[in-house]
């Protein structure tokens, strides 16, 4: 998608079109009921989203950012990528060690 818009963005901009991309982290809707309701997930949510307490996103979290997007404050910006993620691409997130069958070093290597 990434790689996509920046494409578009170029091929457009001569004809005055901006091309942005935002990239929301995970919000609550139909397709994510099931890990909404996950207590695992719901705890490594809280870590990798930690804005907010730690809560999943809303739809509404995104109005804003799309908004700006639209309008004439943003006539100068093109191929751009705008996390709305509530802190998931600058956390490192874990599993909580409450969760059971997940530790916080899952997957990390030991000397």
């Amino acid at each position: 998608m990434i790689g996509m818009n920046r494409s578009l963005a170029a091929h457009y901009a001569d004809n005055g079109i901006r091309i942005n991309l935002i990239c929301p982290g995970l919000v609550a809707t139909p397709m994510s009921e099931r890990a909404q309701t996950d207590a695992s997930i719901m705890g490594y949510i809280q870590s990798k989203q930690p804005l907010d307490g730690g809560r999943i996103g809303m739809p509404e979290d995104l109005d804003e950012a799309a908004a700006f997007l639209l309008s004439d404050a943003a006539n100068f910006i093109t191929g751009q990528v705008l996390s709305v993620d509530g802190g998931w691409g600058v956390s490192e997130g874990s599993f909580p060690e409450s969760v059971p069958g997940h530790s916080p070093t899952d997957g990390c290597k030991t000397d």
